[in-house]
Order: C-alpha cells, then structure tokens, then sequence
C-alpha cells in the first residue's frame, strides 16, 4: 500500500537534522512506496523547498546519485495552522498523489504543542477518517493541560490513530534493556530488590539552551527530559517481563510502573534543581528566572520486586561530554567467605545509550599478586551492527502499523501526575541552585547518594 507522509514542520531544526535523513535513508532503500508532502509556512514553491533540502542535507547524508531523484519526490505545501483555506489547499495536495483514494495517510507532527489545537480544530477539512496522526513530545505541560489535549484529540480521532513519540524508545541500547533482561536467565533471576543495591540513570548534554531559549524556558529540564526520556528508560529497566512482545501487554507493564513511581520523603530533601551560571545572561531569559538546566532526583518503584531500591536520575546542559547511561549497582556479599578478601567491589552493569551504544559487566576476580585481595574487571559488549537511525525506524514504524515504541495515553497521563507537584508547586518549591558550566552540578546532588552510603557513576 502506498504511504502519503505529511510533515508539518518541514521547515524546522528538528526535520533538516533527524526527519530528511531518515525518510532520505527510506527512499533509497526502496523500503515501501512513499510520497511526501513537506508542510511549513514559508512562501515555497516546490523547486524553492528542493534548493532548501539541498541545503539542509549536505551536513547530514551523503549525496548519491538518487538523490536528485529524491529531490523530484520533493511537494510542498504552504499552510498556516489556524487557517481553514490552507487545509482545503493540502487536501487537494493529497488527492492529486492519491487519485485512487486507497493510500495510507500520516501526519507527523514536528510542532509546538501550543499548535497542536490549531491542527485538531481545522481536521474536518481533511477528507480522510482513517489517517495516522502523531505527536513529538512535549505532549503540553502539566497533567491538566495534557488531560485537555487528550481530550480534544479522542473528539476528532481514536487511540488507534494516534502515535504518541518519546525518540529515546527507538535507540537500539535502550530496546536491548527488556532483550537482555528478559532473554538471560542469567540475569533476570537477580534482577529485583533482593540482589540490586541501587539503580542510576544519567542524561548529560554538552550543549547549552542556544537559539532554543524560547523553548527550553517554558519547558525545563523536569519537562524536557526527566517526566519523559528518563521515566521511559526507567520503566523498561523496572518492568515486569510482559507476557508477548505485543505493544498492549508492553504497555500493561510499564503503566504498572508507572503508578507504583513515587518521590522518596519531601522535595527539599530529594529533589536538586540547577541552573548553570550564565543561563540568565541571556536578552531573553528573565533576571529571576527559576528555568532548571539541571535536576537530580531519588525516587522508588513500590513494586514487590523493586521496593525500597533508590532510583537517582540526573540531567543536565552544559557539561563537558554528553553522556547517556543507565546503571544498575548490586549489593556486596555479606557472606564470610567473602568477606576474607579485600578490595570486593559491588558488581554493575552498565547501559550506555548515546553514540556508541555497549553494555559494561563489572565484576570481582582474584587479584594477581595477591591471593587474598580482589580486583574488579570488566567486559564490554559493543554494538557493532549497522543499526538504522533511531527516526528511520520510528517512521517504519509508524508506516507499519507497529505502535510498540510509542507511548500509551495512560502511560502519558501517569508520567505527569508524578511530576505534577514539582511543576506546578506553590510552597516549598525546590531551590535553583547555580552550578558551573561544563561541570557536574550543584554538590547538592551528590548529597543524594552519599546519604545512602553511594556514588554517582561518573
């Protein structure tokens, strides 16, 4: 079956980086039959648009020699969202690639989600019931406004239409969480509070707000990263196995986790938020601007297996390599012969997300010249296959049918009750603590760990 893809914004950042590429990579691989419509709300013709993606992929994909027959694949189609008669033109856009009626229609929604309202609103003037719509996170900014949004979308479409993306979901390091847990009796017979000491998970960016102030100032580190890519990669470490692969019963699973996440005690005792020193210097960012770059928290999963294990999560811009990793610390061995040796170390296994994608075993061997000591060694398993772009397989995906990887709603709605006190507080709210660039954040977050006798993995 033939695929219409319609991209609204076409014209965006996130579209030249990850969204060209991946529909370019799916265009040469001849993986379906796709026609694309390239939405913004610059006055492009069609030639216009092909000399701006001309531009825009020379950084990103190299040039063969098809790719100026993808450039002839190139329509274009002006639309402003809150204008009915621009839709009314799109339409006609569609039923000149479509003449039979019988293609499949999806629209992808690289847009602000103020925006989102404008696109449900002006729907009706689509001729198509069936279409795929989905959405880029944020998916708004607290729980009342993400409830609303839902609401509005179920009166113009069903659950079965919409596509919820969190991008995190289609690195390859972070499927193999649930493949290597779930596929190794090794491991997964330990894996629960009675084996493991605590688990850590770090996201690390080295660039700073840049050109995206106006984003990041509304959206925050707490909403921009932990209430979505964090909470995702921590239900998949945490979750039950499911009882098939199929995206319904993965769903059951995580949401389980998700109503059992809850913040350790109060806020001011496990929750560190972070600004970096020259956020502010910005013309546009206010002088008492509380906007946190940076937040650390301790959390738990109430759940017969994870109970009373401390969960600490940590993002921030501004350091000095970005670095994206999940690890899981076991507790020593408390037996006597054992305790013989010295220098035990607690076994770890660590998730490495960003750029190259491995898995690191620590464990204890014999030290070589001395027969009562320990050393820790470990083993690394990388990643070497050519692994498709994460936004390449999401749109696979989504053209398949295949909403594994996408986020439910109740998930969605559970993720923001958890957070709901921290973006919405009123008394008490946490400190904004300065911290200095392209260091580790405010000393407070360590505090968080060394509370409980651990360390940060750095």
């Amino acid at each position: 079956m033939k695929t219409i893809f319609v991209l609204f914004w076409s014209t965006w950042d996130l579209a030249k980086r990850k969204l060209f590429p991946a529909l370019y990579n799916i265009y040469t691989e001849q993986w379906k039959e796709i026609d694309i419509i390239w939405v913004g709300r610059r006055d492009y013709d069609d030639k216009k648009f092909r000399d701006y993606i001309d531009e825009g992929l020379e950084d990103f994909v190299e040039k063969w020699s098809d790719f100026i027959n993808f450039l002839d694949t190139v329509t274009y189609s002006k639309v402003q969202l809150d204008v009915p008669k621009d839709y009314k033109t799109l339409q006609t856009t569609i039923k000149n690639l479509d003449s039979q009626g019988n293609a499949q229609l999806i629209f992808y929604l690289s847009i602000s989600p103020e925006y989102f309202w404008d696109f449900i609103s002006n729907y009706k003037y689509i001729e198509n019931k069936n279409a795929r719509v989905v959405f880029e996170k944020p998916f708004w900014v607290d729980l009342a406004s993400a409830k609303a949004l839902n609401a509005n979308i179920m009166k113009v479409f069903n659950e079965e239409q919409v596509y919820r993306i969190d991008h995190y979901l289609w690195k390859r390091a972070i499927q193999n969480i649930l493949m290597f847990r779930f596929s190794n009796i090794l491991f997964e017979s330990i894996w629960n509070n009675t084996y493991i000491d605590n688990i850590q998970i770090t996201a690390a960016e080295s660039l700073w707000v840049e050109k995206r102030w106006w984003y990041y100032d509304t959206s925050w580190a707490l909403r921009d990263m932990v209430q979505n890519h964090l909470f995702q990669a921590l239900s998949l470490v945490t979750m039950s196995k499911p009882a098939t692969l199929h995206a319904d019963t993965i769903w059951q699973e995580k949401l389980k986790v998700f109503q059992n996440i809850h913040l350790w005690d109060t806020f001011e005792n496990n929750i560190v938020f972070g600004q970096y020193d020259w956020y502010r210097d910005s013309t546009w960012v206010a002088e008492d601007s509380r906007t946190e770059t940076f937040v650390a928290m301790k959390l738990e999963v109430q759940t017969p297996e994870f109970s009373w294990v401390p969960i600490y999560l940590r993002t921030w811009k501004l350091m000095n390599k970005k670095s994206t990793k999940i690890v899981v610390e076991f507790k020593n061995l408390s037996d006597t012969w054992v305790e013989k040796f010295k220098n035990t170390q607690k076994n770890r296994i660590t998730f490495n997300i960003h750029s190259d994608e491995w898995i690191d075993i620590h464990f204890n061997i014999q030290a070589n010249k001395d027969s009562s000591s320990l050393q820790k060694v470990h083993s690394t398993f990388l990643n070497q296959d050519n692994v498709k772009e994460a936004y390449q397989k999401l749109i696979e995906d989504m053209i398949e049918g295949d909403k594994t990887l996408f986020i439910s709603w109740d998930v969605l709605k559970e993720s923001w009750r958890i957070v709901e006190d921290l973006v919405n507080c009123k008394n008490n709210c946490p400190v904004v603590l300065s911290y200095k660039s392209w260091e580790n954040g405010p000393k407070e977050s360590y505090d968080l760990l060394e509370r409980d006798g651990n360390n940060w993995y750095e």
